[in-house]
């Protein structure tokens, strides 16, 4: 796993945006509690006194502010252990690459397609060709 911590003052200090609530008291004063530390709230005999002095004792904490990225493990393709099995089959090389890049099912079974070489009447005359049945003419049947 890989950690890695910035310090967002290290470059250029963002703007940081909290959810204030604010409510009117009994006694006629303003109250204003940031919602995601609910133990920091300003109090004032107007919302912007309040909001004033929330962010004076927000801004008292001195808090540090990092962003923290956390790489995800990565977790192996449970087709990668099949595909390895049959690494030297030649279908198999080609769907191992696509697994390994990350590919999609559509990749793979891309991969995994081929051509086959065939009449060029395979179409219309395949149950001949499958089945060893008579040829049958062109005309469409129903």
């Amino acid at each position: 796993m890989i950690l890695a911590i910035k310090n967002a003052l290290s470059t250029i200090a963002p703007k940081l945006t909290y959810d204030v609530l604010i409510e009117n008291q009994e006694d006629g004063t303003v109250k204003a509690t940031l919602l995601s530390l609910p133990e920091c709230q300003g109090l004032g005999a107007t919302k912007e006194e309040a909001l004033n002095n929330l962010i004076q004792l927000f801004q008292a904490r001195k808090p540090e502010i990092v962003t923290l990225e956390i790489e995800a493990p990565k977790i192996e393709h449970p087709l990668i252990k099949f595909a390895e099995m049959h690494k030297d089959n030649p279908l198999f090389t080609e769907a191992l690459e696509y697994i390994e890049d990350e590919g999609n099912a559509w990749d793979v079974l891309e991969a995994l397609t081929g051509t086959i070489e065939a009449q060029s009447d395979w179409s219309s005359q395949h149950d001949h060709y499958l089945y060893g049945n008579p040829k049958h003419d062109n005309e469409i049947r129903e």
